[in-house]
């Protein structure tokens, strides 16, 4: 019974030690670009969600619905609302139809000119700004990491949305 040994040698718990900091060091990033990836992917099927609810909603209502993140950061929330007044604000008695906050840390969302505060549907289903001009414009979504594809949403004048996916790179 002497000769039987039951541990690790110092060499062998410092081997397993090295395979498995190797493992973490690789797993981790892979790991954080996947949660990236997924946040993308979520804001941007949300987003798409409450654009094609807007309309929906701005057909069967008739009345001007609109998707509206009022401080033109896209990536700090977004409402959608019958607009009622015609005024392309939220005012209190304006039914809220959806609402979503807050976009998770690093994620952007920009919208160019046209769509930089809302898209703004009319009851035939179209986007037409407030004060009567014809709205179609892009959101871009990235991560600031800019690891994860780029996606874009893109609003044509009829209404429809059709999303688009790009390598990863800079917002």
């Amino acid at each position: 019974m002497a000769g039987i040994s039951r541990g690790f040698t110092l060499i062998e718990a410092l081997v397993a030690l090295t395979i498995i900091t190797l493992l973490i060091s690789v797993g981790v990033p892979a790991m954080t670009e996947l949660i990236h990836s997924h946040q993308l992917r979520t804001a941007s099927n949300t987003l798409h969600v409450s654009f094609n609810q807007a309309r929906q909603a701005s057909v069967t209502r008739r009345v001007p619905v609109l998707v509206d993140n009022q401080d033109e950061d896209w990536s700090s929330g977004w409402r959608v609302y019958a607009d009622q007044n015609n005024n392309a604000r939220w005012d209190e008695g304006e039914p809220v139809l959806a609402e979503n906050g807050p976009q998770p840390q690093g994620l952007i969302i920009k919208g160019n000119a046209p769509v930089r505060r809302y898209v703004r549907y009319t009851p035939t289903g179209r986007t037409h700004m407030a004060n009567g001009a014809f709205q179609a414009g892009t959101l871009v979504l990235c991560h600031s990491d800019g690891k994860a594809a780029v996606r874009k949403l893109v609003i044509s004048a009829t209404g429809r949305v059709r999303s688009t996916r790009e390598p990863p790179g800079p917002c």
